[in-house]
């Protein structure tokens, strides 16, 4: 099964997320910021990243960045998890290396689909 890295600050978005997916049996492993996210990605090498884009320090976009420019990583693949809803946001995000993006709130049926299609 998929090894899947959760970077969100926010603790509740986390939990949720770490359910839903040790639910269908992923691997699911967690980070509360940006940078201890790029370190542990860069560290384990999962095969999807989900990052929330808005976090102090080290943002989603930034955390989308440092990843793809390993070249270790490029298998990797990344989703932008956000509350942010604009083209330009969504955008910046594809631009920044995510290989998805999905918005809060999260609709779980929707986020699993997404997952899916990223790691088969």
């Amino acid at each position: 099964m998929a090894r899947i890295l959760i970077i969100d600050d926010d603790p509740q978005i986390q939990n949720l997320v770490r359910m839903l997916l040790d639910s269908q049996g992923y691997y699911v492993g967690t980070a509360d910021d940006g940078e201890a996210g790029v370190r542990r990605a860069l560290s384990e090498y999962p095969d999807l990243v989900i990052t929330d884009m808005n976090m102090r320090g080290v943002t989603g976009w930034e955390v989308a960045r440092r990843i793809k420019a390993d070249p270790d990583a490029t298998a990797v693949k990344i989703m932008a998890l956000s509350a942010f809803t604009s083209t330009g946001d969504r955008d910046e995000a594809f631009d920044s290396g995510c290989d998805s993006y999905d918005n809060k709130p999260i609709d779980p049926v929707r986020l699993l689909t997404k997952i899916s299609e990223l790691v088969g």
